[in-house]
């Protein structure tokens, strides 16, 4: 079993092995590759990179978990409520529940908190699986930003079945990176910036009400791609994507 020492060892050496490649290649940004890996759900040990939280944490009763699913691959699963624990009226705390979510946890090496740098890479890319419960999904993304509240996000649609009698799939979700609009505390902030794709530290996934109930999403991998890559998998018939107006792209 990896320990967290283990895990920050490695991705400090990583970060040296990386800036060692890019010193002799005298290629300050790096190689660009047409893919770049954010993380995966495919494991226990994937599982440890990742941190939950819900309303209950400020006095709600929704309820969030992160296993692996029947297939080896990550489920996003729990109760969503909109009712709040007695006594949370005070400061600090929600007047109404109704969210759960997950993200990776911050990436801390010898050479400070690392970051992806997407600045080459022009869409978001989910393996996911719906389950068909309707609930609202988002994406959520935190960069290296002055303020920690501040997130970008981006509504997670999900492809139907072809027919009523079809199951759901694992299927690729690709978003342009451009279309998050910036939030705050859960609320659309009246200013709006441009997201600093150099400097993505977490990405998640969220569910939020109104509706009530159980939710499952099944995420399998994140990753950054570039536009070339994103139109393969429109000529594969990928499923139809949506902006975040839920118009078609």
């Amino acid at each position: 079993m990896a320990s967290p020492y283990k895990a920050f060892w490695d991705r400090s050496m990583n970060v040296l092995r990386e800036q060692t490649v890019r010193i002799i290649r005298a290629d300050p940004m790096g190689n660009r590759d047409a893919v770049l890996p954010m993380y995966a759900l495919r494991s226990l040990e994937d599982l440890k990179n990742m941190a939950t939280g819900s309303d209950a944490d400020l006095g709600g009763k929704s309820t969030v978990h992160l296993d692996l699913g029947p297939e080896g691959k990550g489920r996003f699963w729990g109760k969503l409520s909109s009712e709040l624990n007695p006594g949370r009226h005070k400061e600090g705390v929600v007047e109404r529940g109704g969210y759960a979510g997950f993200r990776n946890k911050q990436r801390t090496s010898l050479f400070g908190t690392l970051s992806w740098d997407t600045s080459q890479h022009d869409f978001l890319r989910l393996r996911v699986k719906s389950s068909g419960d309707d609930m609202r999904y988002f994406v959520n993304i935190q960069t290296d930003g002055p303020v920690r509240s501040d997130l970008f996000q981006h509504r997670l649609w999900l492809p139907q079945p072809k027919s009523d009698d079809a199951p759901h799939e694992w299927t690729d979700v690709i978003i342009p990176l451009s279309d998050f609009t910036l939030t705050n505390s859960g609320m659309l902030s009246e200013k709006q910036m441009t997201m600093m794709r150099n400097a993505i530290r977490t990405v998640g996934i969220s569910v939020l009400g109104p509706k009530e109930g159980r939710y499952e999403l099944g995420i399998e991998s994140v990753d950054a791609v570039t536009a070339e890559i994103a139109r393969e998998h429109v000529d594969r018939n990928l499923p139809p994507q949506k902006d975040a107006n839920g118009q078609p792209l």
